[in-house]
């Protein structure tokens, strides 16, 4: 015969119950107060410009040096092959990276101008939202900045892709 072992369980009543902290994300990254806090949200707004149609603007870091987008954002004409920013100062250099959807780099360039021009054999996708960014370098003390992530997409009928994400 087989002996029986006592079963270890102990009554639900008796266990103290799980109490699980309640997670809230912090004032600043909820989306009402972001779009609230945004001070690029509030000048497109009085300035009646809807999102996309202004530059991409950073905060100024502690050595106050910002690296602005300004163009392309939003929507692009099939022509348009120019990608430009605004200078920075004391900066020597600027590497822009244009990526696609899934932010695999297309597309690199260094130089010391605020532009670049993209080559004659660069073609647009209907089908792709680009990203775009640029990082300055300044020579003297190795010091880089990398500006935020700008998006664009080709303007016209094809595939249907979900609308542009909101800056």
């Amino acid at each position: 015969m087989m002996s029986r072992m006592p079963m270890l369980r102990t009554p639900m009543h008796l266990m103290p119950p799980l109490r699980m902290p309640k997670l809230r994300a912090p004032l600043f990254r909820r989306p009402l107060f972001r779009i609230v806090l945004s001070p690029v949200a509030l000048v497109s707004c009085l300035a009646g410009c809807t999102p996309g149609e202004h530059a991409v603007v950073p905060a100024p870091n502690k050595d106050g040096v910002t690296v602005a987008l300004a163009s392309p954002v939003g929507y692009v004409k099939v022509g348009d092959r120019r990608i430009a920013w605004h200078p920075s100062p004391g900066v020597s250099r600027y590497e822009l990276v244009l990526s696609d959807s899934v932010e695999v780099p297309i597309f690199t360039a260094v130089t010391a101008d605020t532009q670049v021009v993209l080559p004659d054999g660069f073609q647009y996708s209907l089908s792709q939202n680009y990203r775009w960014y640029v990082t300055a370098y300044r020579d003297r003390d190795s010091t880089a900045w990398r500006s935020p992530v700008a998006i664009f997409r080709l303007e016209g009928e094809g595939r249907r892709m979900p609308p542009l994400p909101k800056p």
